[in-house]
């Protein structure tokens, strides 16, 4: 994991302009958390707290962990002024696979492909495993999961502004100049970012994942004794349809006969967000390919 915590630290301060800002997903766990009311959330690959601010809303107590330490800090010192709410915040700097505390949280979040950044079938099996033991037994693993970042084929520099990015970003954010590549090379799903002007490139960061099919996460989930829950296919109403290329779901404990599911989907269908996350479907939808 130590490549991609370098990766990470390298690239904190392109979290903060671009990468924080990341909308896309957020209706998601607003409506999730409306309905189900969590108390208690933890997050794993939590970065500096993007969905905290939303957390915040329910929830009492929130523990991030993450890998990185810069990214950590600016976490810490974001929430150290903008803990409106009062809530308990607590970010812990280790990994998925082996943190251990003696808590229980009603949700635990694998937002963004998270996953993905563990090398072995071994390792993600693991952070599934202690997501499961940290978890209450009427409580949620929300899981929002795929196989591939952005496209699912290797491609060349791809202005932000012209592609399924645009509409994750708020429009106060500057995005000219910005590009981003895909490299795939075997199991590796490499994102690349950068800015780029008519002169030179000023800013390159890499991004290395790691393949991991929703049938092996569906798989892994059996193999801990955990229900789960198919609830869409994509973020916003596109989910709604066979098209997508997401697991967004949920996993519980057998004795948890509760299901959101019913709830969240009509509200789904009301906001009637249309968004993609697959640069192919985004390229379809808007009749250029």
């Amino acid at each position: 994991m130590s490549l991609s915590k370098s990766e990470y630290n390298k690239s904190a301060y392109f979290y903060d302009e671009i990468m924080n800002s990341f909308k896309m997903d957020f209706s998601l766990y607003e409506d999730l958390i409306e309905i189900v009311k969590p108390q208690s959330i933890l997050e794993l690959g939590c970065g500096m707290g993007r969905l905290f601010p939303i957390f915040m809303k329910e929830a009492k107590e929130i523990t991030g962990i993450d890998l990185s330490d810069e990214l950590i800090d600016k976490g810490e010192k974001y929430f150290k002024l903008n803990n409106v709410n009062n809530a308990k915040i607590e970010f812990i700097n280790t990994d998925m696979c082996s943190f251990k505390m003696n808590k229980k949280y009603d949700l635990i979040v694998f937002a963004l492909s998270v996953l993905k950044h563990l090398k072995t079938d071994r390792d993600r099996l693991e952070a599934l495993k202690n997501a499961k033991s940290h978890l209450n037994q009427e409580g949620f693993i929300v899981i929002d999961h795929t196989p591939f970042l952005y496209s699912s084929q290797s491609t060349d520099w791809i202005d932000v502004k012209n592609s399924l990015v645009v509409d994750w970003l708020p429009e106060s954010i500057v995005i000219d100049g910005y590009q981003w590549k895909k490299s795939i090379e075997g199991d590796k799903d490499i994102l690349l970012w950068r800015y780029n002007d008519s002169e030179k490139t000023h800013f390159e960061v890499k991004f290395t994942t790691y393949r991991y099919d929703i049938d092996n996460l569906i798989q892994h989930l059996s193999e801990l004794d955990l229900n789960h829950e198919l609830i869409l296919t994509e973020w916003g109403v596109n989910g709604l349809s066979n098209k997508g290329k997401r697991f967004i779901g949920l996993a519980s404990y057998p004795d948890n006969k509760y299901s959101p599911k019913h709830d969240l989907l009509e509200r789904v269908i009301k906001r009637n967000e249309r968004l993609w996350s697959d640069q192919d479907l985004y390229l379809e939808n808007k009749g250029v390919a």
